[in-house]
C-alpha cells in the first residue's frame, strides 16, 4: 500500500485507451455524415456504428482506475475523506462539462433569435437545472440532454457517490479469486439489465463500474502474486474486441456484449503489464495526448456536430468532387479536434488544476 507522501504508479496505456473510446464514440455520431460524402465508408460501419460501446469502457474504466486511485484512502471510511474524494471528482469533470453545456445554450439562444428551426423536445427548459447538476439522468426519463454525450457525466456522478463507496467495501473483503467470480457474476447480470431496456441507464454502469473495481482487486492480488497475469493480455482483448465487432450481428445482444465486456477486461488488465503491440501503442506520445484531452473531445464533439449540421450541413456538399467531400470530412474531424484542444487547455486543465489544489492530497494522480 502506498502511504501519505508517496506517488502511485501511472497506467499510461489506460489514458491512451481513453482517448481512443473518445474517436470510437466520435465516429458513431459522425457516422451519418462520414457515410454520406463518402459511401466507401459504409464498410468500415461494422467500427463507427458500434461506437456505443465505447461509453461501457468509460465505464469499466472508471471503476478501475478510481480503486486503484483511492482504495488506500478509504481502509478505514471518513466522512471528511469522502468530502474531499467528491471534491476532486468535481474538480476532475464538472467545469469542462457546464463549459460545453453553457455553449449548447448559446447555440439554442442564438438558432432561437436567428429565427432558425430547432426542436424544442430537445432542449426542455424544465430538466436544464437538473443537467446543470449532473442528474438529469438518474430518474431514467430518456432525455439525454441539451448537450447529449452529458448523459453518461449524470449517470457517472452516481456512481461516484453511491457506487464507489459501495465497491470500496466490498473490495476490502475479496481475494483475487473471488474478485474474479464477481467480475463474471456482475457480467451475466447484464442480461436482464438488456431485457429491462436499462441500456446506458443507472443500473447498467452500476454493474460496469463494480466490474472495473472488480478487474482493479484482480489485478492488485493477482499482480502481487507474480506471473499471474500474461503480458500479452492485452493483444488477446484486441483480437477479441475485433472478432466480436467483426461478426457482431451473428451474435444476440447479450452474447454481443458479453464478448465486448470481456475483450475490454483483458485489455485493461493487459496495457497495466505493456506487454504487447496494444500497450506500445497506447503508451505512445499522441496516444497519450489524446487521452488527456479525451473528456473534452467527448464533451464537445456534440456540440460541434450541432453547429456543422446548421452551418456547414453535409448535404451542400453530396454531389461535389470526392476530394472536396474528403475535406469536409476531415474538417468537421478536425473542428471537434480543435475546439477539444481549446477546452482542455482554457477551461478544463486550469480550472481542475484550480480546484485541486484545495482539496489534493499527494497520493491523487493527474490521469483520475
Amino acid at each position: 500500500m502506498a502511504s501519505d507522501g508517496t506517488k502511485k504508479k501511472q497506467f499510461t496505456a489506460l489514458t491512451g485507451l481513453r482517448g481512443f473510446a473518445a474517436l470510437w464514440v466520435v465516429s458513431l455520431h459522425f457516422e451519418e455524415v462520414t457515410n454520406q460524402l463518402a459511401p466507401a465508408s459504409v464498410a468500415l460501419n461494422w467500427l463507427m456504428g458500434t461506437g456505443a460501446n465505447a461509453v461501457a469502457l468509460f465505464f469499466v474504466l472508471s471503476g478501475f482506475v478510481l480503486l486503484y486511485t483511492y482504495h488506500d484512502r478509504f481502509q478505514v471510511f471518513s466522512w471528511a475523506e469522502y468530502r474531499r474524494y467528491l471534491g476532486l471528482r468535481v474538480a476532475r469533470i464538472y467545469p469542462a462539462y457546464l463549459a460545453a453545456l453553457l455553449l449548447m445554450i448559446a447555440l439554442v439562444a442564438m438558432a432561437e433569435w436567428r429565427g432558425m428551426p430547432h426542436s424544442g423536445a430537445s432542449y426542455p427548459m424544465n430538466w436544464l437545472p437538473w443537467e446543470a447538476l449532473m442528474m438529469h439522468q438518474w430518474w431514467q426519463s430518456g432525455f439525454f440532454g441539451w448537450n447529449f454525450p452529458d448523459w453518461s457525466v449524470s449517470t457517472e456522478w452516481f456512481a461516484y457517490l453511491f457506487i464507489f463507496p459501495l465497491a470500496v467495501g466490498v473490495m476490502k473483503k475479496l481475494t483475487g479469486r473471488v474478485a474474479a467470480i464477481l467480475c463474471v457474476t456482475v457480467l451475466l447480470l447484464v442480461e436482464p439489465a438488456i431485457r429491462l431496456r436499462w441500456e446506458w441507464k443507472i443500473p447498467m454502469v452500476s454493474l460496469l463500474f463494480l466490474t472495473g473495481a472488480g478487474l482493479w482487486k484482480i489485478r492488485y492480488s493477482w499482480g502481487k502474486a507474480g506471473g499471474l497475469i500474461n503480458e500479452h493480455l492485452d493483444m488477446i482483448g484486441a483480437v477479441m474486441l475485433l472478432f466480436a465487432l467483426a461478426i457482431g450481428p451473428v451474435f444476440s445482444p447479450y452474447v454481443f456484449l458479453i464478448l465486448i465486456l470481456t475483450a475490454f477486461s483483458l485489455l485493461i488488465l493487459g496495457v497495466t503489464y505493456r506487454g504487447g503491440i496494444p500497450s506500445y501503442v497506447l503508451s505512445s506520445r499522441p496516444a497519450i495526448f489524446l487521452g488527456e484531452i479525451s473528456y473534452s473531445v467527448y464533451l464537445i464533439h456534440g456540440v460541434v456536430l450541432r453547429l456543422l449540421k446548421t452551418v456547414l450541413p453535409a448535404g451542400r456538399f453530396e454531389h461535389s468532387p470526392l476530394l472536396v467531400r474528403l475535406v469536409v470530412i476531415s474538417g468537421y474531424f478536425t473542428a471537434v479536434l480543435v475546439a477539444a484542444i481549446l477546452l482542455y487547455f482554457c477551461v478544463e486543465n486550469p480550472a481542475r488544476h484550480w480546484l485541486r489544489r484545495r482539496f489534493e492530497s499527494p497520493q491523487i494522480q493527474k490521469y483520475t
